[in-house]
């Protein structure tokens, strides 16, 4: 254990969890990659550390927020993360009423959440959330669902998935979702109300899709939608109005 570590150790020694900057939780430790991640923090009013650039200016005004400063925050807050849960076990699965899935379907394990050290080494990021699932959802063989980086993955009401499709970590998933076979929602994906993904589509990190769209066959979605209807092709483009009672 270098000085370092040693040193935030120390620092948050009465802070015994983490969080993450739109989730936040009293007595933890979060960070922020830039000042864009500064906005989370206007109405803060519990008790965190958050581990900030050393390039940004940023001075706490409010006693309940300390500041550390780092050349590398997220490095140092993976380190610190993955040292007060390596022994510990924190995963849940939540499972609401009249669900059925497959037996082959694999719910909860780790995705891929990489941070680099100063000297390019790669370090996983030991994931501490659940997967937390609705009522009337229907899981198909051999499909995954991976539980939360920190925040739990959740699938809404009434969703239905098919085989072989993957749900990244921190994904939240609107009621009445249906996800063909083959799709690929990568991590912290977030679905409106009665979307419909064909099979093959594949919506890219981060994204957040509004209430009543259809991702269509072979689809790749890189920007937010924020628009009603159905959207095809590669980069996914709107095409046409959804119609009420759409069915594939």
């Amino acid at each position: 254990m270098g000085e370092k570590m040693k040193t935030l150790i120390k620092l948050f020694k009465n802070y015994n969890q983490t969080c993450s900057i739109i989730n936040i939780k009293g007595k933890s430790v979060t960070f922020i990659r830039n000042e864009k991640f500064l906005q989370y923090l206007d109405d803060v009013a519990e008790d965190i550390w958050v581990i900030v650039p050393d390039d940004c200016i940023y001075h706490s005004p409010r006693k309940n927020i300390k500041v550390y400063y780092s050349k590398h925050p997220e490095y140092d807050f993976v380190r610190f993360h993955n040292y007060i849960y390596k022994n510990k076990n924190t995963y849940k699965l939540i499972t609401g009423d009249n669900c059925n899935i497959h037996p082959s379907a694999i719910i909860g394990p780790e995705g891929i959440k990489l941070v680099f050290s100063p000297e390019g080494n790669k370090i996983q990021f030991l994931h501490t959330g659940g997967v937390v699932i609705g009522n009337n959802v229907s899981i198909g063989p051999q499909s995954v669902i991976h539980r939360g980086s920190m925040d739990d993955t959740i699938i809404g009401n009434d969703c239905v998935i098919g085989t072989l499709s993957n749900i990244g970590h921190n994904c939240v998933i609107g009621d009445d979702n249906i996800i063909i076979s083959t799709v690929n929602l990568n991590g912290g994906v977030k679905t409106g109300k009665n979307c419909w993904f064909a099979s093959g589509s594949l919506v890219q990190t981060h994204l957040t899709i509004c209430d009543n769209v259809v991702v269509g066959m072979g689809a790749v979605v890189t920007k937010d939608i924020t628009k009603e209807g159905v959207y095809v092709g590669n980069p996914a483009k709107y095409l046409k109005s959804m119609k009420k009672g759409w069915n594939f």
